[in-house]
């Protein structure tokens, strides 16, 4: 895998903050996640605006509590099932956002796929899901090694400052 960036995806919400990666080569202009909203935005425009919901719900309202994600390794998965009124029947949901959970109020978001088989290892879904292990192997390294600190548990910071941290 190759050197990416972790950046502010959204930090507005009183609840819980989202960063996401960017994997820092020329041609890549988007993070991850833009890049899954991106491609689903009109394939699957009625299930990208849930999970835009469900994102909203947990910056906004609720904190990011561990029955929203599906754990997928290190990675995990989102959406799960129900979230506060916004029913999602995770069974027949045929998306699956993959991401970090490190806490109630601080998740990095990577990119994701649409699930055509049982298996996030299998079918369509399968090199996103192991992209996102790799990503959340490497943070997880980096956090273990205080090349990042998390501050108040919503803040990343590091050696870096201002610009993006460097993995």
């Amino acid at each position: 895998m190759n050197i990416f960036a972790l950046e502010i995806f959204d930090d507005e919400g009183d609840f819980c903050s989202f960063y996401t990666v960017r994997i820092l080569e020329p041609e890549s202009k988007c993070s991850e996640t833009d890049k899954f909203f991106l491609r689903f935005r009109q394939s699957h425009k009625e299930c990208v605006q849930m999970l835009a919901q469900l994102l909203q719900i947990i910056g906004v309202e609720t904190g990011a509590i561990e029955e929203y994600f599906r754990f997928e390794g290190l990675a995990m998965a989102i959406p799960r099932g129900l979230v506060r009124g916004l029913e999602l029947n995770f069974k027949n949901f045929p998306l699956r956002l993959y991401c970090m959970r490190i806490s109630e109020s601080l998740v990095i978001l990577f990119n994701g796929g649409q699930k055509t088989s049982e298996k996030a290892q299998d079918g369509e879904t399968s090199m996103t899901f192991f992209e996102a292990n790799q990503f959340a192997a490497r943070i997880q390294d980096a956090i273990m090694n205080k090349e990042i600190t998390i501050i108040d548990g919503r803040i990343i910071l590091s050696t870096y400052n201002e610009n993006p941290i460097i993995l």
